[in-house]
């Protein structure tokens, strides 16, 4: 099987965005199937052709956006030329790699702009198409925003529909006027790869940790206002939060502002190997999540079979009570938040949160193997 994989998020040269997606192209890779990757080139204007591994080509096609997000393009006064340009650039790209490669589906990472891409492809060359859904999609549908209509129209056009959430694939049925959507995680391994961080002795110390792009959406700021009130009642903790993004000096600030230097941390971007060790060193992983489905860190967590604080956002309650995984808390309340961190800190309390069989249920269901084997089957089933 032949399978154009089309997303506005890949990794390139450490940049972030899209790191699941190797993962699944590998375990695809393990089911017989061969992926073309279409996506933007992010360091020039000129296309580029490589092949990754066997099993796995790239097309970078060139654009003058560079390595700023479409969603950040679109604010800037040029942002429709850059918004056209990059649809015409796919296009041309896609249409030759269907015409020479001849791919049996075209798989679009999101609705938009991967969706609509496939969309306009499948009717240039008769291809089918089917599509995974983001969160982002989703709520921008039923926003009632202007790229509403288009959303669902890809999603009802598409053969199949997949969703990386439980709750996700609900509202993406909706969408697309009650089609059935599938659940297919995505998830990735982490890699044994390390730099030179590592966590202080924190002996005695309750410790916890959070990942994610620094982002107002992922919450970093409640979480630090729950440590606050830990420090005020004179709770001996250690917080590190691991990431990087535009919300660096905000929460910077309000770390210097709250006193909290010597208990919170932000450690910026880290290799797999010091989350992985970071993970072992922590007593809990919290996700203080504004909106998510289910976050990679989630799956990173249960792998490591730790105890989580989670938002009640997406999936991560209803997970998170089924399988014992810890505290579900309401999203934004850090008073909230920092009674769930006070009861996690007490050792016993914090034990009767692992049951390693529940553990290792999830973890298969949320792992990179289940999520690429549901595309694979769903897809041979539509071919048969």
């Amino acid at each position: 099987m032949k399978l154009l994989l089309i997303t506005s998020s890949f990794p390139q040269n450490n940049r972030i965005s899209g790191v699941f997606i190797p993962d699944t192209i590998h375990a695809l890779n393990s089911f017989g199937v061969s992926v073309h990757v279409l996506t933007q080139n992010c360091d020039g204007r000129e296309s580029i052709t490589n092949e990754l591994w066997p099993g796995c080509f790239v097309t970078y096609f060139g654009w003058a956006g560079g390595s700023t997000p479409l969603v950040e393009i679109m604010k800037q006064k040029a942002g429709m030329f850059y918004a056209f340009q990059y649809l015409i650039k796919a296009l041309l790209s896609g249409r030759r790699i269907c015409r020479v490669w001849k791919p049996d589906i075209i798989f679009a990472e999101w609705l938009i702009p991967a969706g609509f891409i496939a969309r306009i492809l499948s009717v240039l060359t008769g291809t089918p198409y089917c599509c995974r859904a983001l969160g982002s999609d989703i709520y921008t549908a039923l926003s009632g925003s202007l790229l509403g209509p288009l959303i669902k129209n890809v999603a009802r056009n598409s053969s199949l529909l997949f969703a990386d959430g439980f709750d996700l694939c609900r509202k993406t049925s909706a969408i697309a006027q009650g089609k059935e959507c599938h659940f297919a995680a995505t998830a990735r391994k982490l890699e044994n790869k390390k730099s030179g961080f590592s966590p202080f002795d924190d002996k005695g110390l309750f410790t916890f940790c959070s990942v994610g792009r620094l982002h107002q959406v992922k919450g970093f700021n409640f979480l630090i206002r729950a440590c606050s009130i830990l420090l005020g009642k004179g709770i001996n903790f250690r917080c590190y939060i691991v990431g990087d993004g535009e919300e660096k000096e905000a929460l910077e600030n309000l770390i210097k502002s709250s006193a909290l230097e010597k208990k919170v941390l932000l450690t910026g971007r880290l290799e797999d190997g010091d989350i992985s060790d970071l993970f072992r060193h922590a007593d809990c992983i919290v996700i203080p999540s504004l909106s998510e489905s289910i976050p990679l860190v989630l799956s990173e967590a249960v792998n490591a079979q730790k105890p989580l604080i989670v938002t009640n956002v997406g999936d991560m309650g209803f997970l998170a009570e089924k399988y014992n995984l810890g505290y579900v808390v309401e999203a934004g309340n850090h008073h909230l938040l920092a009674e769930a961190l006070i009861k996690m800190g007490n050792v016993k309390l914090r034990a009767s949160f692992f049951n390693k069989q529940l553990y290792d249920e999830l973890s298969s269901i949320l792992s990179v193997e289940a999520g690429a084997k549901v595309i694979f089957d769903k897809i041979r089933g539509m071919k048969k």
